[in-house]
């Protein structure tokens, strides 16, 4: 983002054809890049720090049409920008929507979390006032090097301590580079921040996705010339609409700008307060079948079986070319905002089976029955509760997101308790586990310790935990792969208090794709006699993953 970083990093525009005939840029991070010019996008911003030549008349920004502006406030553990608190406090002042950054550096990520919050409160932010974005922290290489000591664990720290500081998930600024080299390509720990991508010469080329995400803003070129400035300016596009970055920073509508019927009841998501999963060729799972459902609904003849195969890339570029959307057969941000579609009681059809999907998914049991009952609008309420959503049983744009995203908050809530269900233990039946397992499409086989012919009831899962079978569910729904349990709460494993024999172990049968997943969403934490252990979270659930001979051990914690 800095000059003095960039300088040493710009590498020559790479372009190189692919098997259709049509080519892909790639940028000075190597990232791959989408279709559109940064032209497409009407709400511009700037970045701005020290560096910068000063003054700065703010108010010529502002009419210049520029809506937003991000000011550098710190760096490490010890530098603050000189220019920081004036500028924030005069770009505000002139009604430019704005929030200070970090620059990532050495040190610690609480530390440096801990530098950047006593600064931008000394300055008046405190992340909720109108006007206030939501604050960034900068994540780029120094000279071509990795910051000292930077891993996802402190980044996670830094994020962390910010998040509670001011209330609201960071922004973070990075490439596809400084993930891959400098966090070894772990991005979960990014999955709750909206991004900020750099992507320059690139002519009509966007960034390419971080862990499966699209950008929120895009910084498109460092040598951009701004009415009110001197010198080159950064610029960026924010990829949504005015109405939608005023409400990410505490603000109404555009002021004498009609509201959109209904526009004022469960509003869209505004793109960078919440994210959405990439869905393509290939891929498995509840959000493909949900997908599917949703496609089906706006009038597609498809099966939802979950396999993201041709017939359903398909559908996906018809419904795209259908609604003006970049047509490219991939479930990104945007298709997602338009396949969504408002259910209520009484509703019924394809788009109330996904919602139900996602419900049950998420650890309620029903029925995807298509049928937006009683039963479906209480697991919608439970549902809203727990996420801190407005809770009115109904299936809106908000709520969508927050189904679609994955069970970060999943816990046993069911909307219809089975007699008998031992809630203060937090355990659950063998029918109450299998019924969730079978429905999130996960299978179970016998682990050779059952005479019985029927192979399927050699694993049992009665007085299993239910967040052991929510971490199974977010497994299968995050990694889209195909998962097989081979173990559970039957008899033979070994005692102790996080056991098999007290719910918090799972077996789980080794695949490329699991294995893959695991490893990209944990990280080493010491040896056992039997190998190394590995310490993660699968959907806001903490576990660890011990990878013996036939099996990963899974212990949720």
């Amino acid at each position: 983002m800095r000059k003095h970083v960039r300088n040493a990093v710009l590498q020559a525009l790479a372009v190189s054809a692919i098997a259709t005939g049509t080519y892909t840029a790639v940028n000075t991070n190597g990232e791959e890049a989408q279709a559109h010019s940064p032209s497409v996008y009407s709400v511009k911003g700037i970045d701005t720090s020290h560096h910068n030549a000063h003054p700065i008349r703010w108010a010529s920004v502002k009419a210049a049409g520029y809506s937003f502006v991000f000011q550098k406030a710190t760096q490490g553990t010890g530098f603050r920008d000189p220019r920081f608190a004036a500028d924030f406090a005069d770009a505000s002042r002139a009604g430019l929507m704005a929030a200070p950054y970090h620059f990532y550096d050495s040190g610690s990520g609480a530390a440096q979390a801990s530098h950047f919050i006593r600064t931008v409160r000394a300055a008046g932010y405190d992340g909720r006032r109108p006007g206030q974005l939501p604050p960034v922290v900068d994540l780029e290489k120094i000279k071509g090097r990795c910051p000292a000591g930077v891993n996802s664990t402190q980044v996670g720290a830094f994020l962390t301590q910010t998040r509670r500081a001011f209330g609201v998930n960071p922004i973070v600024y990075t490439s596809r580079d400084f993930t891959d080299s400098c966090l070894g390509g772990r991005t979960a720990v990014l999955a709750n921040s909206p991004l900020w991508q750099p992507r320059y010469r690139s002519g009509t080329r966007e960034p390419a996705p971080i862990g499966g995400r699209s950008w929120s803003i895009w910084q498109h070129t460092e040598h951009g010339s701004v009415p009110g400035m001197r010198g080159n300016v950064d610029l960026n596009v924010y990829k949504g609409t005015l109405t939608q970055l005023r409400a990410l920073a505490h603000l109404g509508p555009v002021p004498g700008r009609p509201v959109p019927p209904g526009g004022t009841t469960n509003p869209a998501p505004a793109p960078g307060s919440a994210s959405w999963p990439l869905v393509k060729t290939g891929h498995r799972g509840t959000d493909v079948r949900t997908a599917q459902h949703l496609l089906a609904a706006a009038g597609h003849r498809l099966d939802a079986d979950g396999v993201f195969g041709p017939a359903t890339a398909g559908a996906t570029r018809a419904f795209q070319l259908r609604h003006g959307l970049a047509v490219d057969g991939i479930i990104g941000p945007d298709t997602w905002n338009k396949l969504i579609r408002t259910v209520s009681p009484g509703s019924r059809g394809p788009a109330v089976k996904a919602a139900q999907l996602q419900l049950t998914a998420a650890g309620h049991r029903l029925d995807a029955d298509g049928v937006f009952g009683p039963a479906t609008a209480a697991a919608t309420k439970a549902f809203q509760q727990r996420n801190r959503l407005a809770v009115d049983g109904i299936t809106g744009p908000n709520t969508w997101n927050e189904l679609v995203n994955g069970t970060r908050e999943a816990a046993p809530a069911p909307s219809r308790p089975a007699a008998g269900t031992p809630a203060a233990t937090g355990t659950l039946t063998h029918t109450q586990a299998t019924r969730l397992l079978r429905t999130a499409g996960i299978d179970w086989v016998s682990t050779g310790r059952c005479s019985d012919r029927n192979r399927r009831s050699c694993t049992s899962f009665d007085g299993v935990r239910a967040h052991s079978i929510n971490g199974m569910v977010a497994l299968k729904k995050l990694s889209g792969c195909p998962v097989t349990i081979t173990g559970a709460t039957e008899t033979g494993h070994a005692p102790g208090k996080q056991s098999h024999g007290t719910g918090h172990k799972i077996d789980v049968r080794p695949t490329p794709c699991v294995d893959a997943f695991i490893t990209r969403n944990s990280t080493f934490s010491y040896h056992r006699g039997d190998g190394p252990v590995r310490t993660g979270a699968i959907g806001g659930i903490k576990a660890q993953y011990a990878r013996e001979s036939d099996h990963w051990d899974i212990t949720f914690l």
